[in-house]
């Protein structure tokens, strides 16, 4: 499963959503935003990852990865992701 971990008003999010949305695939959102969900804000912050949507997920080898932002590169390398089988 594709996990976007995504910021209140975030263009960028609501991109990757969009994004997946298009592509009919299905993802779980983490809203960096909620007070709920301030451990996985701390996590990725101590990785000096600074940036939303943070997406995430396990390719057909079980293999974990990680995409931060969503510029043109970050789209290309998540079609790619997707295209080899998340």
């Amino acid at each position: 499963m594709i996990k976007v971990y995504s910021m209140k008003n975030c263009k960028y999010c609501e991109e990757a959503k969009k994004y997946l949305k298009e592509k009919n695939i299905p993802y779980e959102e983490i809203n960096l935003s909620a007070k709920e969900n301030g451990e996985a804000r701390r996590f990725y912050r101590e990785l000096g990852i600074h940036v939303a949507p943070i997406i995430t997920g396990v390719d057909k080898n079980k293999l974990e990865w990680i995409i931060w932002g969503f510029d043109k590169e970050k789209r290309i390398q998540l079609e790619s992701i997707i295209k080899d089988g998340y």
